[in-house]
């Protein structure tokens, strides 16, 4: 880690479970950081319409991996642009 707050962009795809096999090295790297700083981690897709889908596939993992993780982050709804 070459950093207090590295960051990691996981941009994952609408395959949720290649995107489970792809987030695999950052479950084992993400608890390796948070010993010595504090991770930052954004999970987003293409089509922003997959992201909510891609927190509900990845988080249960993330949270084994790294406890202190907690629960999922709430997800705000757009109803429309204006």
């Amino acid at each position: 880690m070459s950093a207090r707050q590295p960051m990691v962009r996981f941009i994952g795809g609408d395959d949720m479970a290649h995107n489970r096999e792809l987030f695999r090295v950052w479950l084992q790297t993400l608890p390796k950081w948070h010993q010595s700083g504090t991770p930052w981690l954004f999970l987003h897709t293409p089509d922003i319409a997959y992201a909510p889908t891609l927190v509900d596939t990845l988080w249960s993992d993330l949270r084994t991996a790294l406890p202190a993780a907690g629960n999922a982050p709430s997800i705000p709804q757009q109803s429309s642009l204006f």
